[in-house]
């Protein structure tokens, strides 16, 4: 149903001179002194708008403490041309009185349809908004728009902490003597702010009893096809309150209904920001939690939309078997890891229930799931193939569906076999919403399952007997574990990154490394850094012995692409080398130098099995030994792995030579181009002797030297 505009106070004046855009404006005013809540709309709407509006003025004024929100419900302009709005909405949000002017700076330019501009809502950043319309002389069937206004307390959006003396967003809010719980804000938060750089900390400290729980409502920064490592925009949450404490959060796009909980009594929350421009920050909320509240694991759950522990799926069967289960019990005691069971293990399970385990971790840890026993009760002798079958059918829709293969059709759908039978769910939290991450059913071979976050649900269910049949299933054993090295044994934990991981040629020379969770499906919305550090003399050599990460090459976030990516830059992208996703497993890579980046991330939407891989420093002087095992593993070499730095050594003049009698043999040339050749190959002789440069670059030389002969022998 179409919104009716209410204006309440609407005056169309000659503005003076000086104060609009331009002296022939005519003005829209509304003021909050009548009215908090009301709509505006472009003239004639929702019939097409006059041509030649040449200044339109819609002026929102408010009290001294307030400011104004505006929502545009419905906007349909002439589309851009060559980048320009002939027909356009500027907006003017930072004004510190009712008055614009041809020099005055506007924050935002609006035209074409809802789906082209960049936000609907707008926010002054005092208590008055402006905005002019303006259409052109050619006439049109666009609509215009609709929206709504309020008039907002600016303390809504004010951070709950005590400001620190000589800065500008640094905060510290202590439990002692304040809320237990507040919100806190990105500066100028949720308009914008005029900082150039903005660094901002944000410092909790609780009593020893406490730990502290952070909410972020709403996180919305500069968006990036890369990892947030290479991000300038970035949030990053310690656990504790220094920033040599371990990073556990990073967020550096946009999340919504994230939850973060710390080990200790304290968290530190840093913002690193370019100008944040409109609608861009965070809304987040935090609360001090005393320890001694939290339940026990062996206590039923107490959550509100599940009370008295069951749920009657037939007939009544009273069975009170929740659990909500913490890394930290009552005592302040650490349950790392245990056992859950189906009700009454190992003698068969009732009929009818539902039970739900919920798996809670605080910091960086994540929760692991492994079934150690599974029989659940399944009418069908294909039971035990189940859940294999049902997974590659719904992994192969995904796929076809997210690729837009033409011939697939959102109605071929594929049989679930765990549906109306006895059945294990696992689900994750994932932007505040729960997200499934796998079934079992019948007598299913269980792999590790590891959460998103730090909260895993396990929920199971089992429906009354089908036809008179009685069951004899003795249920499930399940193991738990709350990791904090996201199921990866090797390497040293880095504590500037949520999941970052450390290798040192000072430490050993070679081993291996995985994706999160392996060989187990890895977790979503996850990102991970292996860092390789060897010795000025050496490089890094990668190879994989397994890879399936889910996407479409060339694993852009277009294709909702998971994906694995190299760099020889700790924080920066490396252009020259490709991203890897699918199950084609990446090439041998070696990098320029001594250090190397391998970075793994995952979005919110798929899960593989992910990768596993070896690591090796390699001596340069090695450096043909090197090419020998690179050209045994001519399966996995890559063409874009980059190659060894060369030395002063032999080798290195070998390699130039050789590269000298591939450019003589190209054809039968005559002898003119040949002493070009040979002349250029001397020069990289020289190039590798004096400025160490790479074998890689060396090749690279030769095959644009060899191209460049066989085109001029062409001729």
């Amino acid at each position: 149903m179409r919104l009716v505009p209410i204006v309440l106070v609407i005056s169309a004046l000659e503005c003076m001179r000086g104060v609009t855009v331009s002296p022939a404006c005519k003005c829209i005013s509304y003021e909050s002194s009548h009215t908090k809540v009301g709509y505006f709309t472009s003239p004639n709407f929702s019939q097409p708008y006059p041509d030649g509006i040449h200044c339109l003025l819609y002026t929102f004024v408010g009290e001294k403490d307030e400011m104004v929100e505006l929502t545009l419900l419905e906007f349909d302009l002439q589309a851009p041309f060559h980048d320009s709005c002939d027909d356009a909405v500027t907006m003017y949000l930072d004004l510190k009185q009712p008055a614009v002017n041809e020099y005055t700076k506007p924050d935002a330019v609006l035209c074409g349809s809802i789906y082209n501009i960049p936000s609907v809502h707008y926010y002054s950043t005092k208590n008055i908004l402006m905005f002019e319309f303006k259409s052109d002389d050619i006439r049109s069937n666009n609509t215009g728009f609709q929206g709504e206004f309020k008039f907002l307390k600016q303390d809504l959006f004010s951070t709950n902490g005590d400001l620190v003396s000589n800065t500008n967003c640094d905060y510290i809010i202590d439990s002692k003597g304040k809320l237990r719980r507040g919100k806190f804000f990105s500066p100028g938060y949720p308009s914008f702010n005029k900082m150039k750089s903005i660094h901002c900390k944000y410092t909790f400290a609780g009593s020893h009893n406490q730990r502290v729980k952070l909410y972020f409502k709403k996180v919305t920064l500069k968006g990036t096809e890369s990892s947030c490592i290479s991000s300038r925009d970035k949030i990053l949450v310690h656990d504790g309150d220094s920033i040599e404490s371990a990073v556990i959060a990073e967020y550096c796009d946009t999340e919504s209904l994230v939850e973060v909980f710390s080990t200790g009594s304290n968290m530190l929350v840093q913002l690193f920001a370019k100008t944040i421009k409109s609608t861009e920050g965070f809304e987040a909320s935090y609360e001090f939690i005393d320890d001694s509240i939290y339940p026990s694991s062996e206590l039923s759950s107490t959550e509100p939309d599940r009370e008295g522990g069951s749920t009657d799926l037939g007939s009544p069967s009273v069975v009170d078997c929740d659990r909500i289960i913490r890394s930290v019990n009552q005592a302040g005691q650490p349950t790392v890891s245990g056992n859950f069971t189906s009700p009454n293990y190992p003698n068969p399970y009732p009929a009818n229930i539902q039970c739900r385990y919920t798996f809670i971790g605080k910091g960086r840890e994540r929760v692991q799931i492994k079934f150690a026993d599974f029989d659940l009760y399944h009418p069908t002798k294909e039971s035990e193939e189940c859940r294999c079958q049902c997974d590659l059918n719904a992994r192969v829709t995904d796929k076809y569906s997210r690729s837009g293969d033409p011939e697939f059709s959102s109605s071929d759908t594929h049989p679930f076999c765990c549906v109306d039978v006895d059945i294990v769910e696992i689900s994750t939290i994932i932007n505040g919403e729960s997200a499934d991450v796998d079934d079992f059913c019948g007598k299913a071979e269980s792999q590790m399952v590891m959460s998103s976050g730090a909260k895993l649900t396990v929920t199971f269910m089992s429906f009354g007997a089908l036809n008179g049949a009685t069951r004899d299933n003795r249920g499930f054993l399940g193991q738990y574990n709350f990791v904090t090295n996201f199921g990866i044994e090797t390497g040293e934990m880095a504590n500037d990154s949520a999941c970052g991981f450390i290798y040192n040629s000072s430490v050993t020379k070679s081993g291996t490394f995985n994706s999160p969770n392996y060989p187990g499906r890895y977790p979503r919305n996850t990102e991970c850094h292996f860092m390789f550090y060897g010795f000025p003399e050496e490089q890094v050599r990668i190879a994989f012995t397994y890879f399936d990460i889910e996407g479409i090459y060339p694993c852009l976030g277009n294709t909702e692409s998971d994906y694995v990516e190299f760099s020889n830059f700790r924080a920066s992208v490396d252009r020259k080398l490709p991203r890897y996703c699918g199950g084609n497993k990446p090439r041998v890579q070696i990098s320029d130098g001594q250090f190397f980046r391998v970075t793994f991330k995952s979005n919110s939407m798929f899960d593989a099995t992910g990768f596993d891989a070896k690591y090796q420093f390699i001596d340069v002087s090695n450096a043909g030994n090197i090419n020998n095992q690179q050209a045994s593993d001519s399966s996995a070499k890559t063409s874009g792995g980059g190659g060894s730095p060369s030395s002063t050594s032999s080798n290195g003049i070998c390699l130039s030579c050789t590269c000298i009698f591939m450019c003589m043999q190209v054809s039968w040339c005559f002898f003119a181009s040949s002493f070009i050749i040979l002349a250029a190959s001397i020069v990289v002789i020289d190039i590798v002797v004096s400025s160490r440069s790479s074998y890689r670059h060396v090749f690279l030389i030769c095959s644009k030297l060899i191209s460049i002969k066989k085109s001029y022998c062409s001729i």
